[in-house]
């Protein structure tokens, strides 16, 4: 089959004007779920290529990063039906801002590791949910096409799952145990 890059479709846009506009979200998306920032790189190109192939098929029945980050959720499944679930490495969880001093690095190393705990206790609709949410900077009506949920779900497991980390960040903040998920 002949894939033709440069093919309309939204609103008259190409295939590769949807590509440059997408492509950091779909990234963002997979590195913030993903432990190995090449699995991501790698899973972002199998994302783009499914979409590329299937671009005929694209109805436009929700918009084109709802059914982009449709795929690239399915392939994140797909992905860890093939391996052991790793979520968020410190590398991809560091903050922008260089450490000052080997003291701030080390504070930003643990900082990010007791984030890291803390998603991964949510289940993983939450981190569904959340990694939408933040890294692919999706609003809530597109969250609830791309999981099948209706928006007003999606409203509220994003609430429980941030009071869940404001609980247990305000926890460790006081030198408490964390609390455990039921």
């Amino acid at each position: 089959m002949k894939v033709d890059f440069n093919q309309k479709k939204e609103g008259g846009v190409s295939f590769e004007e949807l590509y440059d506009r997408h492509f950091d979200a779909v990234n963002r998306y997979l590195r913030y779920r993903m432990n190995s920032s090449w699995d991501a790189d790698d899973l972002t190109a199998a994302v783009f290529l499914k979409a590329l192939e299937n671009f005929h098929k694209y109805r436009g029945e929700a918009s084109f990063a709802v059914w982009l980050f449709r795929i690239a959720h399915n392939a994140y499944v797909d992905f860890l039906r093939g391996c052991r679930e790793r979520f968020f490495s410190d590398g991809e969880m560091a903050l922008l801002s260089a450490p000052s001093s080997p003291e701030d690095e080390l504070l930003r190393e643990e900082e990010v590791r007791q984030l890291r705990e803390m998603l991964w206790r949510l289940s993983p609709e939450q981190r569904d949910v959340i990694s939408l949410r933040y890294a692919g900077e999706l609003k809530f009506r597109q969250i609830a096409l791309i999981l099948g949920k209706t928006e007003s779900s999606v409203r509220m497991i994003h609430h429980r799952s941030l009071k869940l980390l404001r609980i247990e960040y305000s926890g460790i903040e006081e030198g408490g145990e964390r609390i455990a998920q039921k």
